[in-house]
């Protein structure tokens, strides 16, 4: 039954023929026992009637009358059986015995009849016959008859003659009455009720049904045409809303939501119009079912030539041949390597180019069928700017050689291929002699156009398999893979030939000589480090015996086994905790209370014991590990520093920096990675830079240094005033504070020429908002002259040596500096 009319008349009918069959058992019982109420009070009254018309005879006759009487109401009436009934169950009037007992009682021969057979000589019911005995008006229904047994009580009148009976009743006057006629009304009245309970029940059904089919069934239907009409792509379908009733409320909520859906339509529409990314939808055969504009400007194809087309028109080989196999895999075993996901790949325009994109499948049910939605993003430009980053990442700005980065990839690489081939490798170190005389006199600028010729007359030296890449300010590395001892030696010297040229810079001739230094894999070293550092020793080797180049010989190396030692245990105790801190206090002159510490590192050597900084920081430049352990430090100090902070021991510390940490572009984004596992307040750290760090390369210095100072990092001139073109430059620099050198404050007690030094670097920094930092402080005369001279800070063995953290505390609790 699809009609939801049929099924609604259905349930109806079935519902009221229920509650009419109900209703109607119901009713019939009630009827029923009505009537029979009715007939049971008739024959009650009945044989009222009967017994006082029997007593009246028996007071005015004889028995015999009685009997006669009792006799003719057989049959009539709706009579079927009357009697009396003695006390013992037998019929009275059928013998002599109550005559002769009432004669005998009256002592005359009174009252005479003939005995007669009784009517019916069965014996009445005895349980009905029991109550009836007892007084009780009793009533015994059958099928077709009704039988009343009604007590006879003992009158006064009746004294006169049966006064030798004491007992209060006489006898049962039994009464049989025929139902046929209250039957047949019944049935009557019956068959009435049930005619009439379904002309009910039929004019119920079709009142329900009409009311139904116009106030119910009638909206519904127009309400599942319009969602058929929806369904099928129709947007513009409403709904009457013909009564505010439940069903009005459907029709407003339906008009809404098509209103709502035509407008999520339409900003749909509106988004997929204007995205940059194409999306195509596909089927389970690769069809594509649609796609928006952006796939015509990535793909050059019109929306009316994809339509229906295979997707795999939009890829290259061998991705069209397999993307049928690929899907017909997916639908079979649900194995995917692109669907939910994303990926780069390539796609195919209309003329045949390919161009890379970035593809997201993502997979959808519609009517229990797969969908696929592609959206694909041409990502030309990022790859082009990608690769733009990844040279200028790998490649030096100034000379567009490769960076220390790409060597050292490259050198790694050379290592492996020597290693497979049992070959050799040659690693070239070299710099400029003199280069800073140029920059000094001729300026950044034309020093900048030097490097980039000599740098292009290098390469054009070299073989197409070598690799020059400058490392920094005026020093280069060469990588001649396959170069033996020999033929290093060889080109070391075309390369020397290619620099003796002049340099022509603002029509002057400029004559640049380089140093180099040659280290031989596997002779001199097995890995990048150790050929690093060797061809470096070797470069400054040739460049204080001015040789012009050099080959690596540990014989000249002055300090090679040690230095060897201890450049293998650097790297390791870097990572393995070997290395502490100690911390010297700064105080402040004008309260003397301490306010920083200046973190210093010691290195706990097995086998040499407690190492200074002098023993080990010449090593960790060398050998390139100058940065790793100044990450360390500045990450040590800053966690001891917030341990501090949690115990209310508000300090600052202070760290020192190397030259090679400020030519490292990469030194401030370590620092800053830094900060987010240690303390976080960058206020908190010092960065203390010698002038002659600075100067090494004062344009990358000053863009590490700005950006230090971006993040809050508070910087400071060290051992001020043993550098040289300080003045000149100092003004440039974003520092906070000058930390004038101990070699001037040793002596100022007793030495004016120090004592004037000091003041005037004293007078300078506060002219230009710098605080002033005194180090080397060894006795009360120095610290009071100090503060005389307004000097901020003093450092020095008079207040502390540099002590461990543990011992520090002690020494903050004991000492009369304390805090702040």
């Amino acid at each position: 039954m699809k009609s939801l009319g049929t099924r609604l008349a259905l349930v109806i009918s079935s519902v009221l023929l229920c509650l009419m069959f109900a209703a109607n058992l119901w009713l019939e019982r009630q009827l029923t026992e009505a009537i029979y109420e009715e007939e049971r009070a008739q024959a009650e009254s009945h044989a009222k009637t009967l017994l006082a018309s029997l007593q009246t005879l028996m007071l005015n006759g004889q028995g015999t009358l009685a009997r006669e009487w009792l006799d003719r109401m057989h049959g009539t009436a709706g009579i079927v059986d009357i009697k009396v009934l003695r006390r013992n169950g037998q019929e009275a009037f059928s013998d002599l015995a109550t005559v002769e007992q009432v004669n005998q009682y009256l002592n005359i021969p009174r009252f005479q009849r003939e005995a007669n057979p009784p009517h019916d000589p069965s014996p009445p019911p005895m349980e009905i016959f029991q109550r009836a005995l007892k007084g009780e008006f009793v009533v015994d229904r059958k099928p077709d008859s009704m039988t009343v047994m009604m007590p006879i009580p003992v009158k006064t009148e009746c004294l006169a003659c049966h006064g030798y009976d004491d007992e209060p009743l006489r006898g049962i006057l039994k009464l049989t009455l025929s139902s046929e006629a209250a039957e047949a009304r019944l049935q009557s009245m019956r068959n009435n009720l049930w005619v009439i309970s379904t002309l009910m029940v039929a004019v119920l059904g079709i009142a329900m049904w009409t009311a139904l089919r116009f106030s119910v069934l009638r909206p519904i239907s127009a309400l599942r045409d319009a969602i058929v009409r929806v369904g099928g792509g129709e947007r513009n379908t409403k709904l009457p809303v013909l009564h505010k009733d439940e069903l009005g409320e459907v029709a407003t909520v339906f008009n809404r939501m098509q209103d709502d859906l035509q407008a999520y339509e339409t900003r749909i529409r509106a988004v997929t119009d204007n995205v940059l990314d194409a999306i195509i939808t596909i089927d389970e055969r690769g069809m594509i079912e649609s796609v928006n504009p952006a796939v015509e400007k990535i793909f050059d194809y019109a929306p009316y030539e994809l339509l229906g087309q295979n997707v795999s028109m939009l890829m290259p080989e061998p991705y069209r041949s397999m993307h049928d196999e690929y899907l017909g895999n997916y639908l079979r075993t649900g194995n995917a390597r692109i669907i939910g996901g994303r990926r780069e790949l390539v796609g195919m325009r209309k003329d045949g180019s390919i161009l890379p994109i970035d593809i997201a499948v993502t997979e959808m049910n519609v009517a229990g069928s797969r969908r696929f939605i592609g959206i694909i993003r041409d990502i030309t430009e990022r790859k082009e700017q990608m690769a733009a980053l990844e040279y200028q990442a790998l490649h030096d700005a100034l000379t567009s050689l490769p960076n220390r980065t790409l060597l050292s990839d490259r050198l790694c690489q050379a290592i492996l291929r020597t290693q497979r081939e049992g070959t050799q490798l040659a690693l070239v170190l070299t710099d400029l002699d003199r280069f800073k005389e140029i920059n000094d006199t001729l300026g950044h600028q034309n020093g900048d156009l030097i490097l980039q010729q000599v740098a292009q007359r290098l390469r054009n030296a070299l073989r197409e398999s070598d690799t020059i890449a400058r490392l920094g300010g005026d020093e280069f590395a060469i990588l001649l893979p396959t170069a033996d001892l020999a033929l290093s030696t060889q080109i070391v010297r075309k390369l020397m030939a290619a620099l003796e040229d002049p340099f022509m810079i603002e029509g002057q001739a400029l004559h640049v000589a380089a140093s180099f230094g040659i280290a031989l894999y596997p002779d001199h070293g097995v890995d990048e480090d150790a050929l690093m550092r060797h061809a470096d020793v070797a470069m400054y080797i040739a460049k204080r015996a001015s040789l012009g180049y050099a080959i690596y010989d540990p014989a000249k190396d002055q300090h090679s086994l040690r230095n060897l030692e201890l450049m293998g245990d650097l790297r390791a105790a870097i990572d393995s905790g070997d290395l502490i801190l100690f911390y010297q206090p700064k105080v402040n002159l004008a309260t003397g209370k301490a306010i920083g510490v200046e973190a210093l590192v010691r290195w706990r050597h097995p086998r040499h014991g407690l190492m200074f900084p002098d023993s080990f920081i010449p090593l960790a430049e060398q050998i390139g590990l100058i940065n790793p352990l100044t990450y360390w430090v500045v990450k040590e100090a800053l966690r001891q520093c917030q341990v501090w902070h949690e115990k209310g021991i508000m300090l600052s510390v202070a760290v020192n920096l190397s030259a090679r940490n400020l030519l490292d572009i990469q030194f401030p984004f370590h620092i800053d990675a830094v900060f987010s596992g240690a303390c976080k307040q960058a206020n908190r750290l010092t960065l203390e830079i010698t002038e002659t760090a600075v100067m090494v390369d004062p344009a990358r210095a000053l863009a590490a240094l700005l950006s230090l100072r971006e993040m809050g990092v508070k910087l400071s001139i060290d051992d001020f005033g043993t550098g040289y073109s300080s003045l000149s430059y100092l003004k440039q620099l974003p520092v906070n504070e000058l930390k004038i050198d101990k070699s001037f404050v040793l002596g100022m007690a007793v030495d004016d020429n120090d004592s004037v030094i000091v003041r005037s670097t004293i007078d300078l920094a506060h002219n230009i908002g710098l605080a002033v930092v005194a180090e080397g402080v060894e006795d009360k005369a120095t610290y009071d002259l100090l503060a005389r001279l307004g000097c901020d800070v003093a450092q020095g063995y008079y207040i502390s040596r540099p002590i461990p953290a543990e011992e520090f505390e002690r020494w903050l609790l004991e000492s009369d500096w304390g805090l702040e």
